[in-house]
Parts: structure tokens; sequence; C-alpha cells
């Protein structure tokens, strides 16, 4: 019998995820820690083939401890939070579930912008009577990262009839056919958008991407939606830009830190909508991620290859 440790309190949590004993089939064990501790967790994982995780983090020393580890999964895209490199070195599969959530997150960002745009932060003062609103038609959307997010976000916007500006490590307007865009790097872009949506990776290059010196590089009239991951936008120079009347909204996502303590000053500014980190998390995205989280887990344990394997080195190194 495989056995299956599950990395992260998330999955307790969410009481509409199935993820019971029936989740992963017969002959597989699922083993829940009283505590999500690293230390806590070491002396329980042994004998555990897979890990399956969140947002919590995977580290070396947690797969030392596995010495039958082959694979860590998890049912988002991101997977920052796994260390990658440590696990190739290992011999161990990483598996996300690239291409189940964008659609749900895309929406996320749409809402984001309307509720912004529309002034509905203004719902329950007078001044929403009196107070122009914006219209999505005819605005410059920046795109940052033309992944699944961005592409499915450029069709929406595209119906909108916006004008679809992208940054992207991979400037191909074939990847969204039949949607008009121009291509931008970062820096020539900020001047130009009426919004700007972050939906590309976190990495040492897109990290902190957001900040004053950028900031001011756009409309004062902008508005920024973070639906990528917090780091890649500096909490301080958002709160400063927000106060000063830099930007005219933000709609978050992700923070960092995340989640944004109760009482931080970004919470009590009305144009800016702050959500749990939850873009993804439909009914109908959630089923469809536990489901494919499930497959990758079985097909690595049965020696194939996952639908969604993020280290695609590690066959090079198992000889596959």
């Amino acid at each position: 019998m495989s056995k299956i440790a599950i990395t992260d309190p998330i999955f307790g949590k969410v009481h509409h995820w199935d993820t019971g004993a029936e989740w992963l089939g017969p002959g597989h064990e699922l083993i829940w820690p009283e505590t999500y501790t690293e230390e806590a967790m070491i002396p329980l994982v042994s004998e555990v083939e897979a890990f399956i995780t969140c947002f919590d983090p995977v580290r070396a020393e947690l797969m030392d401890a596995a010495p039958k580890l082959k694979v860590i999964a998890k049912p988002g895209a991101g997977y920052n939070n796994i260390d990658v490199e440590a696990a190739t070195e290992r011999g161990v599969m990483v598996c996300n579930v690239e291409g189940v959530r964008g659609p749900a997150v895309a929406e996320h960002a749409a809402f984001m912008m309307l509720y912004l745009a529309r002034n509905t932060w203004l719902k329950d003062e007078p001044a929403w009577e009196t107070t122009p609103m914006v219209e999505l038609r005819g605005k410059k959307l920046g795109i940052v990262g033309l992944g699944d997010i961005g592409r499915h976000l450029a069709r929406i916007a595209d119906g909108f009839g916006m004008n679809i500006l992208v940054n992207t490590r991979t400037p191909d307007p074939s990847r969204v056919p039949g949607v008009k865009m121009a291509f931008y790097s970062f820096r020539e872009l900020l001047p130009l958008v009426d919004f700007l949506v972050l939906c590309m990776p976190l990495t040492d290059e897109t990290r902190g991407i957001v900040c004053t010196e950028t900031i001011e590089m756009m409309k004062s009239s902008a508005i920024l939606v973070n639906i990528a991951r917090g780091p890649v936008a500096r909490t301080d120079d958002i709160l400063k830009a927000m106060q000063s009347g830099r930007l005219a909204g933000a709609g978050l996502d992700v923070t960092d830190p995340e989640p944004l303590p109760a009482d931080h000053p970004l919470r009590s500014i009305p144009n800016v909508l702050i959500s749990p980190h939850h873009a993804s998390r439909t009914l109908e995205t959630d089923g469809a991620a536990l489901g494919r989280t499930a497959e990758n887990v079985l097909n690595a344990l049965a020696g194939n290859r996952p639908v969604n394997l993020v280290n695609p080195k590690v066959l090079e190194r198992n000889g596959k």
C-alpha cells in the first residue's frame, strides 16, 4: 500500500474538498499529521512515497526524511513553495495543475477591474451616486505574463472591447488566436495602460517588479491588479501610492506577507480590494484540480509520466 502524506493543513479546512479515503482509490493510505510543522512531520514520512501540498513549503529537509519519496503534487499552478531543484536532485517528480485554474483566476481579475472601475467601494456612500465611473471598453489593459491565466484574461478583455498590451518572455500572438495584442517590455508598458494585471510567475526577475519606481511610471488614473504572487509587488510601495493618490485603485488577491495582518493600513483604504488568495477556488476548479492532482500522483507512483510535470529533467536523472 502506497503511503501519501498531506503536508498542508488547508486540505482539512476547505470543507467542499473531497479528499477522503476514496480520493486516491484503494491501495493508497493518506497520512494526515496532527501538526503541520516540518519538525512534526519528519518522523511520519519515512515510508511515504508522495507529498501533497498547496501553499505550505516543501523543503529539502522534509524530502530527506522520506527516502521512498517519488512525487510532490499540488492542486495549483504556482510551485514556488516547493524546492524544485532539491526535488530534482533527489529524483522526485514535482507536479502542478497548470491549465485547470486559469479561467477562474482570469474571471477574478476581471471582477476586480470592474469593482474598482465602477466605484463599488463607494457602495455605502452617497458619493457613489455622483462619482463618475470608468468603462473597460476602449481602455488599455496591460497583462504581465501570458500563461494560462493571461491568455484567458486576454480573451475576456477582448470581449469587453479593451486594447490589450502584453509583457511576456515569449511574445507570440498565435498563443491567443483571434485576439489582437501588442507586445512591450515591462517598462514600455507602464505609462500606456489604464489597468495593469500581474499574472506572471514569481522568479528572481519578477520579485519586487512593482515598486515605487515603476508605479511612478504609470498614470495616476491607472488601476493595479495582482493575481500572481504577493512578492512581485512591494506592499509598502503600494500603500504609499494609494495613500498619495498615485494609483486610482488596487485589487490584490495575493499580498506580501500573506495573509496581510488584519490591522494593515492597506485594509482601511476603500479603493483597495483584498481577497484571500482564492481567485482560483471555485467549486468547478477545485473539483478539477483535485482530480488532476490525484491523476498526477497515481501516474507517478505507477512509474508513468504525470500530466503536469514541472521538472522533466528528473526523468533524465531517473533514466526514463
